[in-house]
């Protein structure tokens, strides 16, 4: 009996092996994963500080973890497809089409579940913090603004040897889509949260789409989402009294 009970417990830590190893892939080549990951700590991170009751935080790592084992799903579904049919198949697009849509069916309930059950807890005196940023002094967004671009050109420079900000630091479209998110925010945000949740989704996905499409990096799209807001900010500020 002593060898077969050896036997399965190298099983055991082979199988756990196989896994971690397996985790460790998606973390390293799949982006999507990496941003659920991002999100999934600040969820956490967030539940923490609101003090969650226990049913409710065990409900938000439910729906979570539905969302991440999709897209553990999704990867898979893409190897496999790739692995056995090497050309552009009708068929092998269906399939990573509904294992996509798997992907963005949990990530809807995910958000759903995720803002019902903070929403409920979140301060109220949380409800007034843009109007409260609108109102505080001009210059601390201004000094904010020129530091963001003049280290995201110091960085284009020193990477890519240009001055030029045109197809590259900052994504033009994700200041645009991130500046439009504040300014809704800051007319919405202690009435209506969701809408500005709505938007902030609708933001990130154009940032996110500039990023699959090789048409900007991750640090670009960044940049160009933080100028958007700080930019946004500081003429709410100007404007706010007058």
């Amino acid at each position: 009996m002593e060898p077969a009970e050896n036997g399965r417990k190298q099983d055991i830590v082979a199988s756990f092996n196989s896994a971690l190893e397996g985790l460790l892939y998606v973390l390293r080549h799949e982006r999507n994963f990496k941003v659920h990951i991002t999100f999934t700590v600040l969820v956490i991170m967030l539940g923490l500080f609101l003090k969650l009751p226990l049913p409710e935080f065990l409900l938000l790592l439910i729906v979570i973890s539905t969302v991440l084992i999709t897209e553990m799903v999704n990867t898979v579904v893409e190897i496999v497809v790739n692995v056995f049919i090497s050309e552009s198949h009708p068929e092998a697009k269906k399939a990573k089409d509904i294992s996509a849509a798997a992907v963005l069916l949990a990530t809807v309930l995910a958000v759903s579940v995720g803002y019902f059950v903070i929403v409920k807890h979140f301060p109220a005196g949380w409800r007034n913090i843009f109007q409260n940023i609108a109102a505080s002094p001009w210059h601390m967004s201004f000094i904010a603004l020129i530091l963001v671009v003049s280290l995201s050109l110091l960085a284009k420079l020193l990477i890519e040897r240009k001055y030029s900000i045109s197809g590259g630091m900052p994504s033009i479209h994700s200041v645009i889509a991130f500046s439009i998110w504040t300014a809704i925010s800051l007319f919405t945000f202690s009435e209506f949260p969701v809408i500005s949740l709505l938007v902030f989704l609708l933001a990130f996905w154009v940032a996110q789409s500039r990023v699959l499409r090789g048409i900007h990096k991750p640090q670009e799209v960044i940049v160009g989402g933080i100028i958007g807001v700080f930019l946004t900010t500081l003429l709410f500020q100007l404007l706010w009294r007058w």
